[in-house]
């Protein structure tokens, strides 16, 4: 026996929305509408890990008995719990409880949250040791653009602050989203750490059809992304010789499908297989957000070689070099998102200059190895 064999791991416990079914399916990447894409393939990463035993805690509204799942020589504890806005009414007691109980079992050296946006951040309050809050959304900022108005986001909001103030250090995929963290909790440690892309993105040919000027958009059809300007654009511009794409779901399907416009299409949520193909034949990737931390579609665009025209308002400005490769649009007046896709959709070579400008630093900087790897010197340091 080797001295390595000899000494017994730490334990790292993870609060995450861990999609289960892709330890069945195989890591194909998203479902459609499945989110927290990038955790599979930390998974699949942390497989050789040597250094920590990786604890993985899911709360499932649907499961109706605890269960445990050793694989990637990992466990995955599926949790029993009630709903969120059952728990949200219960000062979200019900999953603090299964928090602290599985905490209790586990006895980790350390525990990482991820995400604001649900009930992940219970953990942190019932734990003594080092913690870490990774932020997927970021729910004040969100709230700010008057999209999201129910009271289960407004009681999200305020326990994001008090996560946000509980955990140790906080890692978010933007610059971006660093200033929001530091406008809730100004002295608190962050970090920036991105989340990888899908790695089938990485073989992934771009071949646009020069003949066939497209532009998709991918993402919720809903105010939040950015979706009714594009709406406005397309109905004071009927005549385009360009097609605009739209993959996701959301409330503002039926305004879209309203336009009868033979140059939309319409292709619903979408599994990473087929965004994959979508991207292939378009000539750029539309991204009018008014807020968003890092949208992981962006990356991929990014991975394949598309240009993007994007808002100011997210982490994927950060991404864009404007006018080399993709346009930033400091606008939601319609005629100016119209006037840049336009420009694009008459300049076929110019789309393929800027869409291969920096793909190779982008093809390194977001491989999920990259992001494994930050994440297990970040549980080092804490340790």
């Amino acid at each position: 026996m080797n001295m390595r064999s000899k000494i017994q791991k730490q334990k790292v416990l993870i609060f995450a929305s861990f999609p289960l079914s892709s330890l069945m399916e195989g890591f194909v990447g998203r479902g459609g509408g499945q989110g927290a894409t990038w955790l599979p393939q930390l998974a699949q990463i942390w497989e050789s890990c040597q250094d920590f035993k990786i604890h993985w805690g899911i709360f499932d509204k649907d499961a109706t008995r605890e269960k445990s799942i050793n694989r990637l020589n990992q466990t995955f504890h599926q949790i029993v719990c009630p709903s969120m806005s059952a728990s949200l009414l219960m000062g979200r007691w019900p999953h603090r409880l299964s928090a602290a109980k599985l905490i209790k079992r586990i006895q980790p050296e350390i525990i990482h949250c991820w995400g604001t946006e649900n009930m992940n951040g219970v953990a942190l309050p019932v734990f003594n040791g080092p913690s870490i809050l990774s932020m997927q959304g970021i729910v004040k900022r969100y709230l700010e653009t008057g999209d999201l108005r129910s009271w289960q986001w407004k009681l999200l909001r305020y326990y994001e602050s008090r996560s946000i103030r509980r955990a140790k250090i906080v890692t978010c995929e933007s610059q971006w989203g660093l200033k929001q963290i530091a406008e809730i909790s100004p002295h608190k440690p962050t970090q920036r750490i991105e989340y990888g892309v899908h790695p089938s993105f990485y073989y992934t040919t771009w071949m646009p059809n020069a003949l066939q000027p497209r532009f998709l958009f991918v993402g919720g059809l809903n105010r939040l992304k950015g979706v009714d300007i594009l709406i406005e654009m397309l109905r004071r511009h009927p005549k385009r010789n360009w097609k605009m794409v739209f993959a996701g779901d959301g409330y503002l399907m039926n305004a879209l499908k309203s336009l009868n416009d033979p140059m939309v299409e319409i292709l619903g949520m979408l599994k990473t297989e087929q965004v994959r193909q979508e991207m292939s034949k378009s000539w750029g990737l539309i991204m009018p957000s008014r807020a968003d931390t890092s949208p992981n579609v962006v990356k991929e665009a990014r991975v394949i070689g598309l240009p993007v025209v994007g808002s100011l308002h997210g982490g994927h400005a950060e991404y864009i070099d404007h006018s080399k490769d993709g346009i930033i649009v400091d606008s939601e007046n319609s005629d100016a998102w119209f006037k840049s896709i336009n420009f694009l959709a008459m300049n076929y070579e110019l789309c393929l200059q800027m869409g291969r400008r920096r793909r190779e630093h982008f093809r390194t900087y977001f491989r999920p190895e990259k992001t494994a790897d930050e994440f297990l010197n970040l549980y080092r340091s804490l340790l």
